[in-house]
């Protein structure tokens, strides 16, 4: 008995214990303590342990990260108490304040927010010192980005009402650095001043005030890189390496040197040249516009310009989707590349239907007659690009999408027309000064897209110290939905010369008929009164003879080609004219006489700097006939903005013995321009050209023994108030009584 009662306690010892156990293993409560506006449950949904869960102390220090990575909280801590239920787990949080302001202070340069944009804090989000910190860093390398460097930003945390705080960034602003020197270690075949040529990143210079060069970006250093590896690829170096730009800055903070390390390897050559694939054209056909040439220097860029010839060429034969496969072969051994295109050609594609999107205001056929390619025409690349030259020459539209869809029929497309409307009536106040011009102010109103109907109207009035004008014309495109464009025009001009003035009033009817996509065929009628009075007494008699009012009655006949790119922004092509006015005779009226003038112009791109020359050579003659005099005011006056800059209205032609410019029977003159960038984003550009020539009487005078020349300089910029021209031409060889140079500006003038 005495040993069974024995074992009867110690079972129920055991048994006690066991209950005891398991209640202490248990969680009997989890809670959350120190938060003050962040609910208790929000809280708890980021703890997997629940409540009755069995006590594991790896998987509460998991909760707490998890509370943590809510970014609510600055500390998080638990606490575990043991009851006769089991343990309580308590979280004890210290929450992050809410941010309810952000104050800057100290920022002259930057706007403050252009630096908002910049923080990784915002407000009505928890304070966290972490998105402070590298909302500092941020704020250095925006300053840094516009060429502060060294700038310094800390920050204050204030409190606000109740438990929110503001937090305040303190800038403290240096003096703006420039780049002062850039220069290259490695680089044997290339100086520096050509690879910087090929560079964004620029020292400082004349321009910089305006342009904002000179200021180095990391981003842009990085793509200058890629554009001096481009360069190298271009001029065969293909295996050229350009190292990371060590950066150096002054202590002052004021200025930057930038050296960039380069390894040019060997140059390349080409060896030697196949086509492969679908060939439906002869090998010398293929060969016939390569710019790659076997034993030429390599060069990337004719390359892909090669690609892209051998694709229109395919293209304009109907296949639209032709893929020109380009396969470099390397030999190091000889330092040649042996190149092979692969051709596959595809379907010949046929356009379906075209259809225009976007157009609200112009009419559909206004786009359609614009294009190139028509319903059921076989597709062409060719006719394809010069349908969106076409639309963007029309100046109606701000943004001409052409896209190729298609259709269920291999062999059909679907051309889609997208096009943005933008404003095409104007309202411009132009405002000019020269030397020889003076002061003038007018103004005009256009309207290039009548209803939508794509006819123009013009009206325009100037007022000036030497000239007064007013001019009204319209124009109607495609007359009669015909290929034929009719303009009727009335104008009345005075003009104040040295010894005299003259009036010229009249009107014009005048007719245009394209013979080809970029030959026109032009004829123009025009009637014209005119009145020379206000003779000085001291004035030459050939001005005398003139005296009073007469008339005149002419046919004008022209022929002009133009493949210039883009009318406003001109890069490429030409522009040929040719044309033979004959007054009087059959046409009536008291002036007799005929007038020929011939002109040619060629934009031609540089190859560097994203620029153009543009070359311009003007030829005229005039004539009397049936005993009849030249009208003094038709004759040729060379020199001014637009014919020999650095000299006055008429200067570089005939004068009379009192220095006053008579005008010439014949003239002759060139011109040449190297047309250049200043800052691309607003449109600015320089010029630097060189003229030459002269108005003459006796035709020896187009041998140009007696040329006149003058050298100059200049900006030009589409402003916001029409396009601007300021230039300076010098007279190389000044005459007695002729200025050495002279200043002409402009607004609302085109180039």
């Amino acid at each position: 008995m005495k040993v069974t009662g024995i074992l009867l306690f110690i079972c129920i010892i055991i048994g006690f214990t066991s209950v005891w156990a398991q209640q202490v293993d248990k969680i009997a409560k989890i809670d959350v303590t120190g938060n003050e506006s962040i609910d208790r449950g929000a809280i708890l949904n980021s703890v997997k342990t629940k409540d009755n869960d069995t006590y594991n102390l790896d998987k509460l220090r998991e909760d707490m990260k998890n509370i943590y990575k809510t970014g609510f909280f600055s500390d998080v801590q638990i606490d575990v108490k043991d009851s006769d239920k089991g343990k309580i787990v308590t979280f004890v949080v210290i929450e992050r304040p809410p941010i309810k302001m952000i104050y800057i202070e100290g920022n002259k340069e930057i706007k403050t927010d252009d630096i908002r944009e910049k923080l990784k804090v915002r407000t009505n989000t928890v304070m966290n010192i972490e998105k402070i910190k590298e909302s500092m860093d941020e704020i250095k390398k925006l300053y840094a980005s516009k060429g502060f460097y060294n700038a310094k930003a800390t920050y204050e945390i204030i409190p606000e009402e109740g438990y929110d705080v503001g937090v305040k960034f303190l800038i403290e602003e240096p003096k703006k650095a420039f780049v002062r020197k850039i220069s290259f270690t490695g680089n044997k075949s290339f100086s520096d001043s050509k690879l910087k040529s090929t560079m964004m990143v620029r020292e400082k210079g004349f321009f910089s005030w305006f342009t904002g060069s000179g200021i180095l970006e990391e981003d842009a250093l990085d793509d200058d890189r890629k554009r001096l590896e481009s360069f190298y690829s271009d001029n065969g170096y293909i295996k050229a390496k350009i190292g990371v730009p060590d950066i150096s800055i002054s202590k002052d903070g004021r200025t930057i040197s930038v050296v960039i390390p380069i390894e040019e390897g060997a140059i390349y050559r080409i060896g030697k040249i196949d086509f492969a694939g679908d060939l439906i054209f002869p090998v010398d056909v293929l060969n016939k516009d390569l710019k790659s040439k076997p034993g030429n220097i390599f060069r990337s860029s004719q390359y892909r310009e090669d690609v892209i010839m051998l694709t229109d060429l395919y293209q304009d034969r109907g296949y639209a989707f032709t893929d020109i496969s380009p396969v470099t072969l390397v030999d190091d051994s000889t330092q040649k590349i042996d190149l092979t295109f692969n051709v596959a050609k595809g379907k010949e594609i046929y356009i379906n239907r075209i259809n225009i999107f976007g157009n609200t205001r112009t009419r559909d056929k206004v786009v359609r007659r614009e294009l190139r390619l028509a319903e059921g025409d076989r597709y062409s690349s060719t006719g394809l690009k010069r349908s969106k030259e076409r639309l963007t020459n029309t100046q109606y539209f701000k943004e001409i999408d052409l896209k190729l869809v298609k259709t269920e029929d291999p062999e059909k497309i679907n051309l889609d027309v997208a096009v943005q409307e933008k404003p095409t009536g104007t309202f411009n106040v132009s405002i000019g000064y020269s030397t020889s011009e003076k002061a003038i102010i007018g103004g005009s109103i256009s309207q290039q897209n009548l209803l939508g109907t794509g006819r123009k109207l013009y009206f325009n009035a100037g007022i000036g110290d030497i000239t007064n004008s007013f001019n009204a014309s319209i124009i109607d495109p495609y007359i009669f939905d015909l290929n034929l464009s009719a303009g009727l025009g009335v104008s009345h001009y005075t003009r104040e010369m040295d010894s005299y003035d003259y009036r010229i009033a009249g009107g014009n009817l005048s007719f245009v008929r394209p013979m080809t996509e970029f030959t026109k065929l032009n004829t123009r009628y025009k009637y014209e009164r005119t009145k020379i009075y206000n003779i000085d007494i001291d004035a030459s008699h050939i001005i005398k003879d003139q005296a009073g009012t007469s008339s005149t009655s002419s046919v004008t006949a022209g022929l002009n080609r133009n493949t210039i790119d883009n009318i406003m922004n001109p890069s490429k092509g030409s522009n040929s004219e040719i044309s033979f006015e004959l007054a009087g005779g059959p046409f009536g009226a008291e002036n007799d006489f005929y007038k020929s003038i011939a002109q040619y112009g060629k934009y031609i791109p540089a190859g560097f700097w994203d620029s153009t020359f543009f070359l311009k050579g003007t030829a005229g003659v005039i004539r009397g006939y049936n005993g009849k005099k030249i009208p003094i005011y038709e004759k040729f006056y060379v020199g001014g903005l637009h014919t020999v800059r650095g000299f006055k209205y008429g200067e570089a032609g005939p004068m009379d013995i009192y220095g006053d410019a008579v005008g010439g029977k014949n003239q002759l003159f060139f011109n040449l321009e190297w047309i250049f960038p200043i800052y691309v984003p607003v449109g600015l550009k320089g010029v630097i050209f060189f003229d030459a020539g002269h108005g003459f009487n006796k035709n020896k005078g187009f041998l140009l023994n007696d040329a006149r020349t003058s050298a100059g300089t200049g900006i030009r910029w589409f402003s916001p108030f029409g396009p601007i021209r300021i230039e300076v031409g010098f007279n190389l060889n000044p005459k007695k009584d002729e200025k050495r140079s002279v200043f002409d500006f402009a607004i609302g003038s085109q180039f």
